[in-house]
């Protein structure tokens, strides 16, 4: 099924966390509910999204900040990412890039196209269809930030990646 004729949820970063192996997770949540759909993702792939998350900025271009520059400079505009499937336990991700009049579709990794979607500002989405069958519920106390990592630890402590 081509990505055209497949439906996607607009999604925002819930939080970023780790499972009880240690293994950092992303958290997509749907603006509809509370349910997310986690994606276990690598350090460094965490590392760079939660200091974008947290506003850190270094005097040399990290990875994603180099692809962010190298996009510009080319004169194309990411114009959102997508995670578009879940297969063999792997997510995978389209990068949709605008240079002109042409538009550009690249394969990608979630992580590396969700720290990309947060350096240029633009939307993430995901495939209804993986969404909603992977999804969990996660109910928000509402509380201080402590608090929401707490609870999205205790959400991951029993998660196994080898579920999806």
């Amino acid at each position: 099924m081509q990505d055209e004729e497949k439906s996607f949820l607009k999604v925002e970063i819930r939080g970023l966390t780790e499972d009880h192996r240690g293994n950092p997770v992303v958290l997509l949540k749907s603006s509809d509910d509370d349910e997310v759909l986690p994606i276990w993702i690598g350090h460094a792939e965490a590392m760079a999204i939660r200091l974008q998350l947290e506003g850190e900025s270094f005097d040399r271009p990290l990875t994603l900040d180099l692809l962010r520059t190298t996009v510009e400079s080319l004169g194309a505009t990411v114009l959102k990412v997508a995670v578009t499937e879940l297969r063999d336990n792997t997510f995978f991700a389209k990068i949709h890039l605008q240079r002109g009049e042409e538009i550009h579709v690249i394969d990608a990794r979630p992580s590396d196209s969700i720290a990309l979607a947060l350096r240029t500002k633009s939307p993430i989405y995901v495939s209804t269809e993986v969404f909603e069958n992977h999804k969990r519920a996660l109910h928000d106390a509402g509380g201080a930030d402590q608090d929401s990592d707490d609870e999205l630890r205790r959400y991951l402590r029993d998660l196994d990646p080898g579920e999806f």
